[in-house]
């Protein structure tokens, strides 16, 4: 089977020549699905700290914002839970608590069925935080989506979670 030699959007090739193979082909869209990977995460940072509309809210970074939303849609968790579910390791989310903690937005408290363990909880104003950066970041990709059909988002948006998913359980079996 051959694929024709046609150019993405971005200008590289879907096959290489004639004589393309299907592992040739198979290894090409690799490639561009790791390249493309890769720039929606540098561009999606940038468009998100450049696309505050509100005034008197400030940009959460993405991993201050992962880990509250986290924190809000799970619950109290201690520091090796979430790192865990974060697939991150202890001292990074150690550090960004901190650093929520600084800004008010989450608290640590003890935990109640071991009072040796800390937890780690919002606040309210944390929880209020995380809705107005959820409510920018929807309305940015409200606008960066606005011509695509609904299904083409529903479409992206599976796949996302899919990739998502993929990747979760590729790092749980490589541990």
């Amino acid at each position: 089977m051959r694929i024709e030699d046609t150019r993405a959007t971005d200008g590289t090739p879907l096959n290489s020549s004639p004589g393309t193979t299907d592992d040739d082909a198979a290894a090409t869209v690799l490639a561009r699905i790791e390249f493309q990977v890769a720039q929606l995460l540098r561009r999606a940072d940038r468009s998100v700290s450049r696309g505050s509309k509100r005034p008197g809210t400030g940009v959460m970074d993405r991993a201050a914002y992962l880990l509250l939303h986290r924190l809000v849609g799970e619950g109290a968790e201690n520091v090796n839970v979430l790192a865990d579910r974060l697939g991150l390791d202890a001292s990074t989310v150690t550090r960004q608590v901190a650093v929520l903690e600084k800004a008010g937005h989450v608290r640590r408290t003890r935990d109640p069925h071991d009072g040796r363990a800390v937890l780690v909880e919002p606040t309210d104003e944390g929880i209020e935080a995380l809705a107005e950066n959820r409510a920018e970041r929807q309305e940015l990709y409200g606008e960066v989506l606005g011509d695509w059909s609904r299904l083409d988002r529903a479409l992206l948006a599976e796949l996302l979670a899919r990739l998502n998913s993929s990747l979760t359980e590729y790092r749980r079996q490589s541990e």
